[in-house]
């Protein structure tokens, strides 16, 4: 799934803060399942979406 800059931002601000990374070449969503990966493809913000791998065990 792929956001235009604007649209990222306002989802950006309906999150926590807190579980709000960001670098330069990403942003890192820390959520409760799962971290979500966003990263810039041209004047996109760009994520693969849920991965197994990144899932986290709930407490």
């Amino acid at each position: 799934m792929c956001l235009t800059t604007e649209m990222l931002a306002l989802f950006l601000n309906m999150l926590d803060p807190a579980i709000i990374e960001t670098h330069a070449d990403r942003i890192a969503i820390h959520a409760q399942l799962q971290t979500t990966i966003w990263e810039p493809k041209a004047d996109l913000w760009c994520t693969d979406g849920r991965h197994p791998e990144r899932l986290v065990e709930a407490n």
